[in-house]
This record gives C-alpha cells, structure tokens and sequence, in this order.
C-alpha cells in the first residue's frame, strides 16, 4: 500500500441501497402523462424544473427527441448551467453516435454542433454573459 492509501482497494457500498426500484415502461408513460400536465400548468422557473423531470422520463424510456425538446424548453426558460444543459449535451451525443453510425454526416454535424453550443453557452455562464 502506498502513502495516503493510493492503491488500496476501496469497499464498495452495496448498489441496491442506492438504487431506486426502476419503474416499468407503463409506468413511466403514466408518469410521463402526469409530469406533462404539470408542466401546462407552470410558468417561469417551476416550469423549467418540470421541464426538466419530463425530460428525464423520457431519456429513461429511451425517448431521446422528446427528451431533447423538453430540456432545450427548459433552457429557454431558465437559463441556469445545470441537469438541463448536461443531459442535454449527453442526448446530443447519443444522436450524432447514432448518426455515425449511420453515416449521415449532415446529422452528425449537425449534433456536433449542437454540443459546440452548450460548451458556448457553458462558458458564457462562467463568464457571467449568460
């Protein structure tokens, strides 16, 4: 073992502990359906942060484009760094792996770009411009 403990193995925690029980495809539309009511029924920043867990559902469900929108409405309303912009970026790339493997280089381009943008706007927020 060296100084400080580098090198040491780490226990790890049990995992069931952490995770949530995962929910069914069904449920997540349900809750799907529920998160949408809630959100026309929101304005300003609550109603970014419902944008924001309808997203979520979607990525859950592997709804990427829906996903996608929710978190881009949710950026246009508020816009904070935060689980918008970094889910975001993950979609993002999600699609233009999707697109490279299709070998459709508008689309990839095109994801690249939108990626290129959360990093501008990322350092826009650190720059105190957003």
């Amino acid at each position: 073992m060296g100084l400080f403990g580098f090198g040491k193995k780490k226990d790890k925690a049990p995992a069931a502990e952490a995770a949530a029980p995962a929910m069914n495809r069904e449920e997540v539309l349900a809750k799907i359906e529920e998160a949408k009511a809630k959100v026309a029924s929101l304005e300003g920043v609550a109603r970014a942060n419902a944008l924001i867990e309808l997203g979520k559902l979607h990525a859950d469900i592997d709804q990427v484009d829906e996903a996608i929108a929710a978190y881009e409405e949710s950026l246009e309303l508020n816009h904070v760094m935060g689980k918008a912009s970094s889910s975001l970026v993950k979609l993002y790339n999600k699609k233009r792996a999707q697109a490279a493997e299709a070998k459709d280089d508008e689309k990839i381009k095109y994801y690249l770009d939108k990626v290129n943008e959360m990093l501008a706007l990322s350092k826009d927020s650190l720059r105190g411009r957003a």
